[in-house]
Parts: structure tokens; sequence; C-alpha cells
């Protein structure tokens, strides 16, 4: 199967490297219909190449200012059907990003919130600039972050992973390398390029198949494997997200925080 040239996620394979891009600035990658369905496009890609042998890194960056700003909420206003159903494909492409059969690198610059900190997290190696912020703020909108819980806490661990999720804060890069969520840090987006250049150049020199064993193995003991712990848990954490969207809670405050953010945009 070839790279896809779809705008939204355009990919690229060269030399064993499988870049996916996330390219709706305008919306700061917001994950919208549109973009799940270019998303989940370019990973099944990204898997079949790993599988034939042909990728052996997988890197996961953005165009524009920021990384990931989440679901895109003005799809889930106007049909309040689709949070549920984002909460699905989030958690299902988490698993998939952690289960490729290829080391997943994340490139991240700018916001990298909710549903864009969640693909993070499930990314094998993190590589940020000083620009980037990483958090889960989603209570304010009644919603769990739970959907992200088993590949944060293999991640983060316990502790990082509570002091993400239960204070909703936004962190900047050196925070969320001391809660174990990025791994390398660039002082500047030309400085993060060359960053992860350099990690994928060194990676794609090993031995292909002694880091895919490698990664099987860490997620078999860290247990995001499919059989694992965590691994079995994701699909009741994203159930138990799912609970959670169709509650009156999460439609009243994703309401009133939709209309309290367009009344402050009307206001400047």
């Amino acid at each position: 199967m070839p790279p896809c040239d779809d705008h939204l996620v355009p990919t690229h394979s060269h030399r064993g490297v499988f870049t996916i891009t996330l390219n709706n600035p305008p919306t700061k990658n917001a994950l919208s219909l549109e973009m799940f369905d270019a998303l989940e496009r370019a990973v099944e890609t990204a898997r079949k190449c790993a599988q034939r042998g042909e990728t052996i890194v997988v890197v996961l960056r953005s165009h524009g200012n920021a990384f990931c700003a989440g679901f895109d909420l003005n799809q889930c206003v106007c049909d309040p059907s689709l949070l549920a159903s984002f909460v699905d494909r989030l958690g299902k492409l988490a698993t998939s990003l952690r289960t490729l059969p290829a080391v997943v690198v994340a490139r991240v610059h700018g916001p990298a919130l909710a549903g864009g900190c969640a693909l993070v997290a499930a990314c094998d190696i993190v590589c940020a600039s000083e620009s980037a912020t990483f958090g889960y703020p989603v209570h304010r909108i009644g919603i769990s972050p739970a959907v992200s819980l088993p590949t944060l806490m293999a991640t983060s661990g316990l502790g990082g992973a509570r002091a993400l999720t239960m204070s909703g804060e936004i962190v900047n890069a050196r925070r969320a390398r001391e809660l174990g969520l990025v791994h390398f840090i660039a002082t500047d987006e030309q400085s993060l390029h060359q960053l992860e250049s350099d990690i994928t150049e060194s990676l794609i020199k090993k031995g292909p198949t002694a880091l895919r064993a490698t990664k099987q193995w860490l997620n078999e003991v860290d247990g995001t494997a499919p059989d694992g712990a965590l691994g079995r848990r994701a699909f009741d954490a994203t159930n138990a997200t799912i609970a959670l969207t169709r509650e009156p809670e999460a439609t009243s405050l994703l309401n009133e925080f939709w209309k309290s953010r367009n009344d402050r945009k009307g206001s400047t």
C-alpha cells in the first residue's frame, strides 16, 4: 500500500521511516470526523508497511502552531453524538500506535492537549520543543481523560498519570519531562527537527527485528499489550469515558464552554 497523499494527514515513506503529519493548522489540527478518517488510514498504512518490513520507525508530527488541540468541539456541539464516537476512535488510535510493529516517535511543538496529549502518550519516544504544552483540560466540559490512561500510565507511571489527568493542568515541556511524558527537549523548532532526525537516523541503523521484539516485550512488561493488565482495560477505559459523554453534565458544560469561548472571540 503506497503512502497516503491525504491533505489532512499526508504521509511519506523513505529509508525505513514512515512520517505521518497532522496538517490542518487553522483548527490547530483538531480531531474532527475528517481528521480521524485520515489519521486512521495513515496509521493503518504504517502498520502494513511495518508488517512487510518496509518501516522501522514511524514519526508523528504536525504542521502549524499546534501539535493537536484535541477534539473538534464545534462538530461535537453541532452533533453531540459525535463526542462518544470521537472517544471510541481515540481509544482505538492510541492502542494502534502502541501496538504498531515499529518504533513510534512523536515530534511535538505547540499545544498537545486532551486528545492530542493522548496521541503523544501512546508513542514510544517523545521529543518536544520548549514551546510545547501538554495536558488534559477536559473536566471543564464534563469529560474524563480515562480513555488515555492505559498508555499514559505505562508512559508516565501512576504518579505522572494521576498528576496530569486529575489536575487538568496544562504543563510545559520541562514539566512534562519530569512527569515522564516527554523524553527529549529541543530549544526551538529547527533544533527539534534535527533532534528527531538524529533519533530516527540512529534507530534505523539498528536491527529492525530486535527493535520490534524490544517494543513487544516492553508492551508485555508495562501491560499495554492486548492481553496485558492495561491493554485488557483499554476497552473498559474507553467505555467509561463514552458513558460520561452521555451524561447531562457533559452536554451542559460543553455548550457552556463553547458559548463562553465564542463570546470571548466576539468581544475582541
